[in-house]
């Protein structure tokens, strides 16, 4: 452990010691005692006040006035600073001091204890320490305990992909079935994309699959035009797909470009992508290339990857050297395809030295996020390096 990166270590310290406490918790079959939160009526109007300057878009206002807070034993502050350092809202993002506010704040009992839960499971989600997913699931039981229901939309894709779990199609449909009964958009459409086509041995129902997909694109109508770019987002990919509603690239450029507007690096991810694969102008590439660097400047690792992709394709007029640093940047933001990338660079000593051991250990912790190139990469690896073992012994 003492080669990893120190980030890592934290992470696997942090999993290690949160996987013992789920384990105790299951086998007491008992609720935290929560502490009481403090309740000063002066407080709680600066950090109500705090809030309305976060929506005037004054974050760095808003941070201080919640760190303040935090640091007195404020569990609402101590929540609106994890989530600030999370997102990068008034500081740089900081995962560590967010998981660090969040674990404060989800002692006490107060009307954000399920939400911090489901946020210290999106947490652990990203971290790349063994057995993190197993964690993540249980920060999700506990969130949806707690009555945050949009919890059972993880808990769905974590069965469904048995990550941190065995997998189990008819647990994780159940868990669909809470969270799109609760109207959240994403489990809506993954349920009907289950049901539209009979995924796992589920008999198909389509009517059904377009009942499901019909409620959430009206709902995330309404929350687009109110300004969500989250939902603008949404609704650029279904149109984008054409899985669940007719495929429509106008429609999807315009969603998607209200998005990236909004703000969201996903937005701006997949319009870039959009605009490069159906446009042959250089200046629209110019233009896409700006939206995919100003993702990735913003913390998307999707976006990182992408650009050093592009780097190594040299692609666009790009430089091909470039694309290690690109890659390293996606692997510090826990992106799988960058692990991958950057791990068959050291495989072959492809722009790095040639390091077989560091491409093992890039494939394993990209394995560990979920990601299936990594995880096929990881296979011809450690069997390459078998080989090669047997046949030195053998002369």
């Amino acid at each position: 452990m003492s080669n990893m990166d120190p980030r890592t270590n934290y992470f696997i310290m942090i999993c290690l010691i949160l996987i013992l406490v789920a384990v105790m918790i299951i086998l007491n079959k008992s609720e935290w005692n929560a502490k009481n939160a403090p309740n000063d009526p002066q407080v709680n109007e600066q950090i109500s006040q705090a809030r309305a300057l976060q929506k005037q878009g004054k974050l760095d206002g808003a941070i201080v006035v919640f760190e303040r807070y935090a640091l007195q034993g404020y569990p609402d502050a101590m929540f609106h600073t994890a989530k600030a350092y999370s997102r990068g809202w008034g500081v740089a993002p900081d995962l560590e001091k967010a998981r660090h506010y969040y674990l404060l704040a989800v002692q006490y009992s107060y009307s954000y204890r399920g939400e911090t839960a489901y946020e210290l499971g999106r947490l652990f989600q990203r971290a790349l320490g063994p057995d993190c997913n197993t964690v993540a699931v249980e920060w999700f039981k506990k969130a949806l305990n707690w009555n945050y229901t949009k919890a059972a939309l993880q808990l769905a894709i974590h069965y469904e992909k048995g990550l941190g779990v065995e997998q189990d199609i008819d647990q994780a449909i159940d868990y669909y079935q809470i969270a799109a009964q609760a109207g959240y958009e994403q489990a809506l459409m993954k349920y009907a994309r289950v049901l539209v086509k009979g995924r796992y041995g589920v008999i198909p129902d389509p009517d059904r699959a377009y009942d499901l997909t019909s409620r959430a694109v009206i709902s995330l109508e309404r929350k687009a035009r109110g300004g969500s770019a989250s939902a603008a987002k949404q609704l650029g990919r279904l149109y984008r797909d054409g899985e669940l509603v007719p495929q429509n690239q106008a429609k999807a450029e315009q969603w998607l470009l209200q998005s990236a507007r909004l703000g969201s690096t996903g937005g701006m991810h997949d319009l870039a992508h959009m605009m490069l694969d159906e446009d042959n102008d250089p200046e629209k590439h110019t233009e896409a290339l700006d939206w995919m660097r100003k993702a990735a400047d913003r913390g998307h690792g999707g976006a990182m990857t992408a650009m050093g992709r592009f780097h190594l394709d040299e692609k666009y007029g790009l430089q091909r050297p470039a694309a290690v640093g690109w890659f390293e940047q996606g692997v510090e933001a826990g992106h799988g395809g960058a692990f991958e990338e950057l791990a068959r660079l050291y495989a072959v000593g492809d722009l790095v030295p040639q390091n077989t051991d560091k491409a093992i250990a890039l494939a394993e912790k990209g394995t560990r996020s979920g990601h299936l190139g990594s995880e096929r990469l990881l296979n011809k690896l450690t069997t390459e390096r078998a080989e090669t073992r047997t046949a030195a012994v053998t002369l």
